[in-house]
């Protein structure tokens, strides 16, 4: 009997032995005052009367001692069973105070831990510890949402729970005799293991180690079965009404905790992890960064930080769409992630920029042969009839100790070396970073800003330089060259601005406004007589590439009454931005081509293309880059060369133009060789259209 029940027996006991003797008396009052009377009426003889009388006495005696004695005996019996439940009752209530306690203790250990793993171990030993239950565990439903598998447990015979893994697909065949109540949302219980045939192998092994009572109780997410809580008991007929109902709010608890978990952990991510590539962001990346410059102070070690950027991709973008832009990205993040060592970090900082952090370093210069293999050139298949892009990286590197102290000290440092001079300048090398550089990023930003602006403050302009005919020194047409007078830096160079728009995408409305203002111009000369004259005009590869660019042209040929039976205007396009990505290129050549445009291939000799990729190119002229001719006099090399691509030009019947001629000698030997077409400064000098038109010949009608 246990201490709570101890009261209530004694009270039990007291009321039984009152009520014996009341029943006892009142027998008695009533024996003695009727049966005297019966006698006294019916008998006359003393002596019978005595006898009977004594008879009656001993008959009382003998009838109240049997009565008594049943009396007693079903009391006694009343009070053992009164005993019986209230021992129940007191370890019922027992068991559901442990329940208590485990449910409360279960919830603080949801509050106060934030990994699902340790939160799943806690809930088990809290099960086991303080619930009292011998087995507790966590079975979780699997990524193919039909099987469910033990991912946590405590208590005793663990191997119970080995190669555990129950179908829980309803309907499915092969489904676990639980699934069934599972998936309906009710605990599937059984208070004796033994009475059942074995539903699996742990059931087995369950009522071999002496386990007879087991409660399986499933959570949810809304509808969504997430797992379940499983318990086993060596004590049969344990898990009564009121303490499953309480195990279900343990479950549903747990499942609660468990979304509550995956959701903080989903905010985390997306505030330290890149959406796009999976990998960590500049935050994230920093936080390691400082954890590695701790490590390398202690130890006296190196670390390396490189800045990435996938070339092109903005090409990529604006030509194939938004959707291969991101796929380039994550290809290249896996392969960033395979050629890296463990411990090391690849970080994504956004529109194709990568991060590495490179960790205990014996020296600076092992930075080196890390980019060696990051920074190797591949070839992506980009499906359907697309060919093959091929992917460049380049790089910039610091290194601590020598460059920074801190994380994002050592990110920028390592990003003014990547875009010294243009990222695109030092394509598939790392450059490291040094400290003079700072000073020309600083001008390099400024002069972008100013960049930005420029259009809409007029500091545009064209200059025009005349192409002429070297045999008679007439003027057969014009370039039209982009010029830019800055308020701050003046007069600035276009191979300095140009590769500036090109990176940040200004070149797209530059080159919109470009080709708008010299259709306007040969529209203009040819009003005014001069209609012999065509005007060239260069294009970058993204504007090429750029969707809905032949209607573009087609619009503003349009708007300045350009005829495509006499089209004055010619489109230049670079050898390098044709190998970049020839099927794209040519594509778009053949589109304008349809527009009565004629097509001419700048600096030809400086991309280092495939001869045989000429005649698959809808060309009308090669330009021979001035580096050729600039050797012409002086360099036999030279000349023979010229005198290769003339030859070249007759037989795919294309036309020649030579760039940068400066000298009577260079154009004497050109004319020499059979390039009779030339532009260059000992023509003219680019210059506004007023002063280009005292070139030209007296106008026509």
């Amino acid at each position: 009997m246990t201490r709570n029940g101890s009261s209530p027996s004694r009270s039990l006991a007291g009321r039984l032995a009152l009520r014996i003797v009341v029943v006892y008396l009142v027998m008695g009052i009533l024996w003695i005052a009727l049966s005297d009377r019966a006698l006294a009426m019916l008998v006359d003889d003393p002596v019978l009367l005595t006898w009977l009388q004594t008879f009656k006495g001993w008959a009382y005696v003998l009838v109240t001692a049997l009565l008594l004695y049943g009396l007693i005996a079903w009391q006694m019996h009343v009070l053992a069973q009164a005993n019986v439940r209230l021992e129940e009752r007191g370890l019922h209530i027992a068991r559901l105070n442990r329940v208590h306690a485990m449910l409360s203790a279960i919830n603080g250990a949801i509050l106060r831990i934030r990994h699902r793993d340790s939160l799943l171990r806690e809930s088990c030993r809290i099960a086991v510890d303080t619930g009292g239950f011998d087995l507790a565990w966590v079975g979780l439903v699997n990524a193919d949402a039909r099987t469910l598998s033990p991912v946590a447990s405590a208590g005793d015979a663990l191997d119970c729970l080995d190669g555990l893994s129950l179908c829980i697909a309803s309907g499915d065949p092969d489904a676990h005799p639980m699934a069934a109540d599972l998936c309906a949302r009710l605990p599937f219980v059984v208070n004796e293991l033994s009475a059942i045939p074995p539903m699996d192998e742990c059931h087995s092994r369950a009522v071999a180690r002496g386990f007879r009572a087991m409660a399986v109780v499933p959570f949810f997410n809304g509808s969504q079965l997430l797992g379940v809580l499983g318990f086993l008991s060596r004590q049969a007929t344990v898990f009564d009404a009121d303490e499953l109902q309480l195990l279900t709010e343990v479950a549903a608890d747990t499942g609660l905790g468990l979304m509550i978990i995956d959701q903080a952990q989903a905010l985390e991510r997306s505030t330290r992890y890149d959406p796009l590539t999976g990998l960590p962001n500049r935050g994230l990346l920093e936080e390691r960064i400082g954890q590695a410059l701790l490590r390398a102070r202690h130890h006296r070690r190196y670390i390396g930080v490189m800045a990435l950027e996938v070339l092109g991709l903005r090409a990529v973008i604006d030509s194939l769409g938004r959707q291969q832009g991101d796929r380039l990205q994550q290809v290249v993040a896996r392969r960033l992630l395979s050629r890296l060592r463990e411990g090391d970090t690849v970080a994504h900082l956004g529109n194709g920029e990568f991060a590495l952090l490179l960790c205990d370093l014996r020296m600076g210069m092992d930075v080196s042969e890390v980019a060696d293999k990051l920074l190797e050139p591949f070839e992506l298949e980009m499906g359907g009839d697309l060919p093959p892009l091929h992917v460049k990286l380049s790089a910039g590197a610091a290194v601590y100790p020598g460059d920074a102290e801190s994380g994002p000290e050592l990110l920028h440092c390592a990003g003014v070396a990547l875009h010294q001079g243009g990222a695109q300048s030092h394509a598939g090398r790392c450059v490291f970073y040094a400290r003079e550089m700072d000073e020309r990023v600083r001008e390099y930003q400024a002069l972008d800003n100013e960049l930005q602006g420029a259009l809409q403050r007029d500091e545009m302009h064209l200059h025009y330089q005349p192409i002429v005919n070297t045999r008679d020194g007439s003027v057969l047409g014009v370039e039209a060259l982009l010029r830019w007078d800055n308020r701050r830096f003046g007069s600035v160079s276009p191979g300095r601005f140009i590769p500036m728009a090109e990176h940040s995408g200004l070149i797209l409305s530059l080159g919109e406004w470009v080709l708008e203002q010299a259709c306007a111009q040969i529209a203009h000369w040819r009003a005014q007589g001069w209609n012999h004259l065509h005007m060239s005009v260069n294009l970058s590869a993204r504007q090429l590439l750029t969707p809905g660019f032949d209607t573009q042209v087609v619009k503003v040929l349009e708007r300045h009454g350009l005829d495509k039976d006499d089209m004055p205007l010619v489109l230049e396009v670079t050898e390098t931005a044709v190998i970049e990505d020839m099927e794209q290129v040519s594509e778009a050549l053949f589109r304008l081509k349809r527009l009565g445009i004629a097509v001419h291939l700048d600096d030809f000799g400086t991309g280092y293309a495939s001869l045989s990729y000429l005649h698959r190119l809808p060309v009308d002229a090669l330009k021979i880059d001035q580096s050729f001719v600039r050797g012409l006099g002086g360099d036999p090399v030279a000349e023979n060369l010229i005198r290769t691509l003339v030859v070249l030009a007759e037989r795919l019947d294309l036309s020649l133009v030579a760039e940068g001629v400066e000298t009577d000698e260079q154009r004497d030997i050109l004319r020499r060789l059979g390039c009779d077409v030339a532009q260059g400064y000992l023509f003219a000098r680019p210059a506004p259209a007023e002063q280009i038109e005292g070139l030209f010949p007296a106008p026509q009608g």
